[in-house]
């Protein structure tokens, strides 16, 4: 006997349903702790979540755990040129916050 190998079309179906219950299961969640969680752990928790749920649009929907590997060094130039804007736009928030 010979094991069934789902049809191309199926297994792309099948993962994407699966990716977006699991992004929807992360969705809940962080509904969830909006309201329930304590309130030290509710911003570590929302990141976390939010962290979550793009690694998972990121491997799964972008295919970047398939993807060669300039594709691969061009999302990791794009993070990098994230961080160092989120890393300015803190620096200027946090220098007009101490000259006020």
């Amino acid at each position: 006997m010979s094991a069934v190998t789902p049809k191309p079309t199926v297994a792309l179906w099948l993962r994407g349903l699966i990716v977006w219950a699991l992004l929807l299961a992360l969705l809940g969640l962080s509904l969830f702790s909006a309201y329930v969680a304590p309130a030290p752990w509710a911003t570590v928790l929302t990141f976390g979540i939010a962290a979550t749920q793009a690694s998972l649009v990121a491997l799964l929907f972008m295919r970047l755990d398939q993807a060669d590997t300039l594709v691969r060094l061009a999302a990791a130039c794009g993070l990098f040129w994230l961080a160092i804007l989120f890393t300015l736009t803190l620096t200027d928030t946090l220098s007009r916050l101490a000259n006020s």
